[in-house]
């Protein structure tokens, strides 16, 4: 889709223009010379980030042809001295740095909370917009608990029940025959012995239910739940209940069950929430907004059709604000003005010229 763009931070900025600079050195082929009027065009960061780069090499040759290429702009480049080898070795650094930094912040995510009371057999818990928390139950089961979300939980001797009331969890339930893992949700229940899957409420009647690992019985909630506590295995159920296996993806309402079999990926992006990150597949950006504004009290109102119909694509962190109105102004030349605290409004920008 040609028409789909993707979020590019600072940093990604930067790393490009370094890479663009080390191509100059070399010579640019046509094909790289069209690529690279398309990315020096994307909006006024990428060229300054350019120049700003291309001082760090303190090559003649290559300010000579950025200064050509614009010669309206940047002249204080040719007056600039810098110390070569300093500075490159400090762009390798930071771009070193950042990447580490990324993969430390997605294995340890400040956001989430420690772990409840594993001795609870009978809670309520709920998170504001923009929190998440990890619950350890009595079973040894793990609920993950998104934004803006609320869940009760009831263990007896016979039954594990949970009912998600607003929101997303993802549960990793614990194995245990004599007492089926039953998860409340709209119109249906989910019921598990050994296995993991994430639900999220859309409204009363319908939730989205992703199996990561086992398999589900999916069930009108109005059915006897006494008899499912009598069986200890899934397969005597699986004529009154719809069977869904890891993998596996549904919209469910209390009439309708179509799983769909995702590849490993797209069930790691789905499940991208609980590292506090958002993936974004080409969606229009109303959708892609309407997905961002789960995790923040921001509303955001959109001027045009224009900036409605923007497709984007890529890795969005939940929350920040500033990251997302800096994507969208030097990726997609969307502007944006705050009328208060809370509302943001976002439309087509100029396209510059140099």
């Amino acid at each position: 889709m040609n028409n789909v763009k993707t979020f590019s931070s600072k940093q990604d900025i930067h790393k490009q223009a370094c890479e663009w600079i080390s191509r100059f050195d070399r010579g640019l082929s046509e094909v790289e010379d069209k690529a690279f009027s398309d990315w020096v065009n994307i909006s006024s960061f990428h060229r300054q980030s350019l120049f700003a780069v291309a001082q760090t090499w303190d090559e003649l040759s290559v300010l000579n042809e950025l200064s050509s290429l614009f010669p309206l702009r940047d002249n204080h480049v040719r007056n600039t001295k810098i110390s070569v080898n300093r500075k490159v070795m400090g762009i390798a650094a930071s771009v070193i740095f950042v990447v580490i930094s990324s993969f430390a912040w997605f294995a340890n995510p400040k956001f989430m909370t420690g772990t409840e009371d594993p001795s609870l057999v009978a809670l309520k818990a709920e998170t504001s917009v923009g929190e998440q928390r990890v619950i350890s139950l009595a079973d040894g089961s793990v609920i993950h608990l998104n934004t803006d979300s609320f869940v009760s939980v009831d263990f007896s001797d016979a039954l594990r029940n949970v009912h998600l009331l607003r929101g997303e969890a993802h549960f990793e339930v614990a194995h245990d025959e004599t007492r089926p893992f039953i998860v409340k949700a709209a119109a249906n229940t989910v019921t598990a012995v050994g296995t993991a899957f994430n639900v999220q409420l859309n409204n009363a009647d319908q939730f989205e239910l992703l199996v990561t690992e086992g398999k589900v019985l999916v069930k009108n909630k109005t059915d006897d739940l006494a008899k499912t506590a009598s069986d200890s295995s899934l397969q005597t159920l699986d004529s009154s209940g719809e069977l869904m296996i890891a993998g596996q993806k549904a919209l469910i309402s209390q009439q309708t069950i179509h799983p769909v079999t995702l590849s490993n990926e797209q069930v790691q992006n789905d499940l991208a929430w609980q590292q506090g990150m958002l993936v974004f597949h080409g969606e229009p950006l109303a959708d892609a907004l309407q997905e961002i504004s789960r995790y923040t009290p921001v509303n955001f109102k959109l001027a045009d059709q224009q900036v409605k119909e923007q497709r984007v694509a890529g890795y969005f962190k939940a929350g920040d604000i500033q990251g997302l109105l800096f994507a969208l102004e030097n990726n997609f030349n969307i502007v944006y003005s705050k009328i208060d605290k809370q509302t943001i409004v976002l439309s087509s920008g100029k396209q510059e010229y140099l």
